[in-house]
């Protein structure tokens, strides 16, 4: 069974009145993604990241995080449970 990490790129807050999420990341986290986390498809490079909301707005004020989520496979040596007949 594969697992997700995630990586935070930023953080963001809704526009008032509309349906858009503004997103703030810095250089030096671009910089990173750039490097070591863009996804090559039919030759080219894509950054593929998701925008969630936030349980409660944290200390600044932002109501959502993005972040990148990478699959990554099980550890080796974790059982599965079997259901008994």
């Amino acid at each position: 069974m594969s697992q997700f990490e995630k990586f935070y790129i930023g953080k963001g807050t809704q526009v008032k009145d509309l349906n858009i999420i503004r997103v703030s990341i810095s250089k030096e986290t671009l910089e990173e993604i750039l490097k070591d986390h863009m996804v090559d498809y039919d030759g080219k490079e894509y950054l593929v990241f998701e925008v969630a909301s936030l349980k409660e707005p944290d200390q600044f004020g932002k109501t959502h995080t993005a972040y990148i989520s990478k699959k990554e496979a099980a550890p080796k040596g974790r059982k599965t449970r079997k259901s008994k007949p």
